[in-house]
């Protein structure tokens, strides 16, 4: 099965990829251009004739195909030095394209943002001395000039909201920071008299993000609703010794003692699996909630819904599906709504409160309805996903990206300490911390590759604390072995897992906890930890009956972290699949062996065959993992060989 990348209808007025190409080979535009243009279906995971299905607006670019791998495409030294060199080509060649089109309107005033710029900055300095600004301001105008058609003193909301939407994520953080500068520019203009021909007449807003929902904080939810719903999440993770110390409450609180039994014995029919994680149910629960209030107030009828069970109604279910659908199908960096398990999570959380929490047959069907209703956005997690099938795909039909994977760790260790000595000699701090996050994430690569693990586990890796402390990791032998152990309650299946680290894995792995990690602690001035990943943040996802100290490095650090890898790597991976990788290669090892996958990744084999499709278990992974180390001579042709058939 051939996975590609699902394409939204552009608008009427929009070109497409294919256009563009035809364009620019008939113009006789630049060669190096038009080979980065070529590259883009492939960087996509699409084949090169699907490049006439490709958006062509530079919007669509910015946010969906600049941010891709490019690992696929070029075997360049500085991959992400290439990719931002490519991006760059392509971009200037869209805008030309457009230019030639008529597609945009032709931008004024770049001269009247030099001047504002320049203005600003000789107006930097230090505050004790006078200036009005710190230094480096005006730098806070450059996505601004960038993107506005206008000259600044005839900015307008609707331009700027223009510009917000087409920008990405990462970009409208300098765009806010551009609107705030002139924001304040315009309380200055008695100060700088010259600003007054430079500036708009009235102050810009920050428009919301287009593509993300109004965002909604529990405790901004009418307090009545939110006390029922509160009550309701405490019925629906009730343990037995709750409900054990609730019916002797309600026995001496004079209740009929046959009305108890009936509800106790209601209830343990009931049948339900167990909740490890309370904490994460009930974040579950209230963003179910929340989502269901948002679609009820937007249509200003969340006034009447004093109970969690008035909020539960036809209307609002309907108009929640149809607002997260119709949102998610207008933007182009949401997901799919036929790929994305959001709305199944929503509808089963609120199933799960009408079923357990409010004791309520009736609003359990009108939600089994509504799934019914939405059954082509209903994912399960019951099939391999669409992310996963395209990592598989790229191993299986790319050997120098296979080849890369496996010598990830080595790759970012030799960087990252080549970085790191070039930082200390030049007194770079903030330099030198790059090269220790770059090598973070080569120590994390290391584990993964051992016997790749979840993400949630690789962020509560002890360094220290014992054999029965969580996640301990004990060094059997300086610098060439270590073991760390997962113990049952720690990982997804409740089993024991242990990560052995050998031999090259092993030195990275002992260089970043013995040499780098102390370094890393005091550059960013953060209290010690025992995680092998030191950070500020609590622990997520902890199961029932487990405590673990703060200290471990918190989800999204750890995101940009491993996005600092990732741009050296080019292979488009999470830490979560290195699973499917592994598995991946694995099976091109010993095709048809699910078994010997599932003993790696300790899961079962049901479960292999269906999500990566594609005796010790320690002693399985060592042996896949020297053979594929070893770079055996027959092994990427064995699998292109397979590939083809």
């Amino acid at each position: 099965m051939t996975m590609q990348t699902p394409i939204r209808k552009a608008p009427e007025t929009e070109y497409w990829m294919g256009e563009v190409l035809a364009w620019a080979e008939a113009s006789d535009e630049l060669y190096d251009a038009i080979c980065e243009l070529r590259k883009i279906p492939a960087r996509m995971r699409m084949i090169d004739e699907d490049i006439g299905l490709i958006p062509a607006g530079l919007a669509h670019f910015d946010k969906v195909i600049a941010p891709t791998s490019y690992g696929a495409v070029s075997s360049a030294k500085d991959l992400e030095k290439a990719r931002r060199r490519g991006n760059s080509r392509v971009r200037a060649l869209l805008a030309r394209f457009h230019a030639a089109t008529g597609l945009t309107a032709p931008r004024t005033g770049r001269e009247d943002w030099d001047r504002l710029i320049a203005l600003v900055g000789k107006h930097e300095g230090f505050a004790n001395r006078g200036a009005l600004f710190a230094m480096q301001q005006h730098k806070a105008l450059f996505s601004l000039r960038a993107r506005c058609r206008t000259a600044p003193s005839e900015l307008s909301q609707e331009e700027i909201d223009r510009v917000f939407s087409d920008a990405t994520s990462d970009k409208r953080k300098s765009i806010r920071k551009g609107i705030a500068l002139i924001n304040r520019l315009i309380a200055m203009q008695n100060a700088i008299p010259e600003l007054r021909d430079l500036l708009p007449p009235v102050g810009l807003e920050t428009p919301d993000s287009p593509d993300r929902a109004r965002r909604i904080l529990w405790s901004s939810i009418p307090e009545a609703l939110r006390e029922d719903a509160e009550a309701i999440f405490r019925e629906t993770l009730a343990k037995p010794e709750d409900r054990a110390a609730d019916v002797t409450a309600r026995l001496k609180a004079g209740e009929d003692p046959e009305t108890v039994l009936a509800e106790v014995n209601a209830s343990a029919k009931a049948q339900r699996r167990k909740i490890g994680n309370p904490a994460g149910a009930r974040a579950g629960y209230q963003a179910a909630v929340t989502w269901l209030w948002r679609a009820a107030d937007d249509r200003g009828g969340s006034a009447a819904a004093t109970t969690l069970a008035d909020l539960m109604t036809h209307e609002t279910l309907e108009a929640a599906c149809a607002d997260q659908i119709e949102r998610a199908e207008g933007s182009a960096t949401l997901k799919d709504p036929k790929l994305t398990q959001t709305l199944n999570g929503r509808l089963t959380a609120l199933r799960t409160l009408a079923s357990h929490g409010l004791h309520r047959p009736d609003l359990v069907a009108l939600i089994d309805l509504t799934k019914l209703r939405y059954w082509e956005h209903i994912v399960t997690p019951q099939q391999m996903t669409a992310d996963a099938e395209r990592t598989c795909k790229i191993l299986r039909d790319t050997p120098h990206i296979a080849a890369r994977f496996v010598r990830a760790p080595y790759i970012l260790a030799d960087r990252a300490m080549a970085d790191i000595a070039r930082a200390r000699a030049d007194s770079d701090r903030d330099a030198e911390d790059r090269g220790l996050r770059l090598h973070a994430v080569a120590a994390m690569y290391a584990i993964q590759l051992s016997r790749p693990v979840r993400t949630s586990n690789l962020i509560r890796v002890r360094e220290r604390g014992g054999p029965e402390a969580p996640g301990n990791m004990e060094w059997i032998k300086d610098r060439k072995k270590a073991e760390i152990t997962f113990r049952p309650g720690e990982v997804k299946n409740n089993e024991t897992v242990m990560v052995t680290v050998l031999d090259d894995d092993a030195e990275i792995l002992w260089t970043w906890q013995k040499v780098l990690r102390p370094r890393f602690v005091e550059l960013r001035r953060i209290p010690d930890s025992p995680y092998l990943f030191p950070g500020t943040a609590t622990p997520r996802l902890v199961k029932d009956k487990m405590t673990l100290p703060s200290g471990c490095v918190s989800p999204a650090t750890m995101a940009e972290m491993w996005a600092l890898g990732e741009a050296h790597l080019g292979l488009g991976l999470t830490p979560h699949q290195c699973r499917h990788a592994v598995a991946t290669l694995i099976l091109a090892l010993y095709p048809g062996d699910f078994g010997r996958a599932a003993t790696i990744l300790r899961d079962t084999e049901e479960t292999v065959r269906r999500h990566y499709g594609c005796d010790s278990g320690q002693a399985a992974a060592a042996h896949v993992r020297q053979a594929l180390l070893a770079h055996h001579p027959d092994l990427f042709k064995q699998m292109k060989r397979r590939r083809a058939r």
